[in-house]
């Protein structure tokens, strides 16, 4: 099986569990979340907000990708306006009034959620 320079390994670990005859475990992990290729223009929070929804399935919202950003120490309030951080300056597009984000930033929110493993046994 040919190996991607990007795949990282996956660990994780059983505890408390009893073994009374033969165990079959079967890992199924959807990467496909993360290695979907993004939108190549700047993006506001809103199209952001759009593209997790489609991704995860899940309801996103613009304030919502605004909070993940602000936790990831992207951006600040500053007199009631998101600005960049120095750490999120690299991601931002501030040449108009509103502020955009490179299209990098959705695997790099994708990759703060929880990831849920699911073992069939």
């Amino acid at each position: 099986m040919a190996q991607k320079a990007n795949v990282q390994p996956l660990h994780f670990a059983i505890s408390d569990f009893e073994v009374l005859e033969h165990l079959e475990i079967t890992v199924k992990v959807e990467l496909g979340l993360i290695n979907q290729a993004p939108p190549k223009k700047s993006l506001t929070v809103t199209e952001i907000a759009y593209h997790l929804s489609q991704r995860t399935g899940e309801n996103w919202t613009s304030r919502r990708v605004n909070e993940m950003l602000e936790n990831m120490k992207y951006q600040q309030k500053h007199y009631w306006q998101w600005e960049p951080t120095i750490k999120g300056k690299q991601f931002a597009d501030f040449s108009s009034r509103v502020l955009k984000w490179s299209p990098e930033v959705i695997n790099l929110i994708l990759q703060q959620l929880p990831q849920q493993l699911r073992l069939a046994v």
